[in-house]
């Protein structure tokens, strides 16, 4: 009676077993979100030799296709209370007279099936007015969406973040992805960080 109750029970046990790898092989793992690279994503290539804060700047930046009033600074704690001793590169965009932005053509292209996020660390100097924004994934010089609800404090970064799903036949169908970023109104924003992401879309 003992050895058939524990043949039961080892038979239950294997079944059990059985159930859960079938199970576990059953379900499928997450798709995982690709970064695509994007070319001095953080505005840091462009080193400058002078002491952090709001003289110390340069137009043009590496990697970026830049419109007016368009300029790297390396901020100090006077405009960014938490930015390093050593100083903290951003992006910046318009002045109290012109707008300004940045563009640049990524290596992807659009992908059938696929959602992008992009995300932008934008910023409001504490020493200098905010003004609006918007930030955009385009691909063919075609606008896929674009975002401008971040509203940063003085001194303060917050992200935009904007999602574009492809679909089954989307349009601009292997045409490079874009991004572009300008600065609304008189004033200033910052940009500190801009990161894309591609994942495939569950069918």
């Amino acid at each position: 009676m003992r050895l058939s109750t524990r043949r039961y029970l080892l038979l239950g046990v294997a079944v059990l077993t059985w159930t859960a790898a079938t199970l576990l092989f059953a379900v499928p793992a997450a798709a995982q979100a690709t970064p695509i690279p994007i070319l001095n994503s953080q505005f840091n290539l462009d080193t400058l030799p002078c002491n952090p804060g709001s003289g110390c700047n340069t137009y043009g930046i590496s990697g970026w296709v830049t419109g007016p009033q368009s300029y790297i600074l390396k901020a100090s704690t006077t405009q960014y209370p938490g930015a390093p001793s050593s100083g903290l590169y951003v992006a910046a965009l318009g002045n109290g007279t012109s707008t300004g932005s940045i563009f640049q053509t990524l290596g992807a292209t659009v992908q059938a099936n696929t959602t992008y996020v992009l995300s932008v660390k934008v910023g409001a100097r504490a020493d200098d007015v905010f003004t609006g924004y918007q930030v955009a994934l385009l691909a063919g010089n075609v606008t896929l969406t674009s975002g401008h609800r971040a509203t940063p404090v003085g001194g303060t970064f917050v992200i935009e973040a904007v999602a574009y799903e492809s679909g089954a036949t989307p349009a601009q169908l292997g045409q490079p992805l874009q991004i572009l970023i300008t600065s609304t109104g008189t004033g200033q924003v910052s940009i500190g960080n801009v990161a894309l992401s591609a994942q495939p879309t569950a069918q």
